[in-house]
């Protein structure tokens, strides 16, 4: 999955895919919404933040392992699920926004 940050498209990159024959699909840039793990990255942090703010490195790393532990298996169902909608609504889009 590469979006058309530079890194993705620099010389390098290309040469590489090219020697070893591997073909870069077209993906919209910056497309949160075809990349499940932002929608936990973003339920992650609302949930760390409804705690006091950590002022150790220790107290942040715990409060983030209790957010990350309370995503239950249903919150995944339902992430991945809805990715057949989010790519119908880009194909729809002619890969542009769709939001």
């Amino acid at each position: 999955m590469e979006d058309r940050v530079p890194i993705h498209t620099a010389r390098i990159s290309n040469e590489w895919r090219a020697r070893n024959q591997i073909d870069k699909l077209p993906w919209p840039a910056h497309s949160p919404n075809l990349n499940p793990i932002e929608n936990v990255w973003k339920t992650s942090k609302t949930q760390v933040s409804k705690h006091h703010q950590p002022h150790t490195m220790d107290k942040l790393q715990a409060t983030i392992q209790m957010a990350w532990k309370e995503l239950s298996p249903s919150f995944f169902d339902k992430l991945l699920l809805g990715m057949h909608n989010c790519m119908q609504a880009v194909i729809s889009a002619n890969g542009g926004p769709t939001r």
